[in-house]
């Protein structure tokens, strides 16, 4: 009797073994587009970025995308980012929104777009629908049309450049300066088109 249970007992054994055989043929390969799919997806981010060992950035978005298996390695902030910069005792000297924004993980290259808002801790404020954040040089650009708060006046125009903490400005084709309490439009058909000036 006991001899028969033995059987009893190797045959099924035998028979789960023989049954589970098979289960890996049954997995589907379902290849994704790593430039459209990304490989992570994270909401309501609240991080901080490093720079040569020392935190230099805080980031806030409510949608980020990482494309790290991508021929080009990116992120997207599709609805929208707040990026701080920090200095070396953790107090905010920048801070960057915008509606929308793009890191090229190569160039360490930004690009941001939509309400572009830039506000310094002096509170100077620049204000443009694009703008490219070179990370790598600390350099901030644009060819689009530049509103910037400074000093108790506005200058306003195109062709910006400046460095990260807003403190150096550059406009290759200044439209307007007039005081803040002013707040009026430039003439885009003034004609004037004056020599570039750095703004300081």
């Amino acid at each position: 009797m006991r001899h028969l249970l033995h059987i009893m007992l190797l045959a099924v054994v035998l028979s789960l073994l023989t049954g589970c055989k098979d289960d890996g043929t049954n997995v589907v390969d379902h290849p994704t587009n790593p430039e459209l799919v990304p490989t992570m997806t994270t909401s309501d981010v609240q991080t901080v970025i490093s720079d040569s060992g020392h935190t230099r950035y805080r980031i806030n978005a409510k949608l980020w995308n990482m494309y790290e298996e991508a021929k080009q390695p990116h992120w997207t902030f599709p609805e929208g980012v707040t990026c701080e910069e920090l200095d070396d005792n953790y107090n905010t000297v920048t801070t960057i929104r915008c509606d929308s924004a793009y890191f090229d993980k190569i160039s360490n290259l930004w690009t941001l777009t939509g309400h572009v808002q830039m506000t310094n801790a002096t509170k100077d404020m620049v204000l443009t629908d694009e703008l490219i954040w070179d990370q790598q040089a600390h350099r901030m650009y644009s060819d689009a049309f530049i509103h910037i708060e400074k000093q108790g006046r506005i200058i306003e125009g195109y062709g910006y450049e400046s460095n990260e903490r807003l403190t150096t400005y550059q406009l290759r084709q200044v439209e307007a300066i007039f005081p803040i309490d002013e707040r009026r439009m430039p003439h885009p058909n003034s004609g004037n088109t004056p020599a570039p000036q750095t703004i300081e």
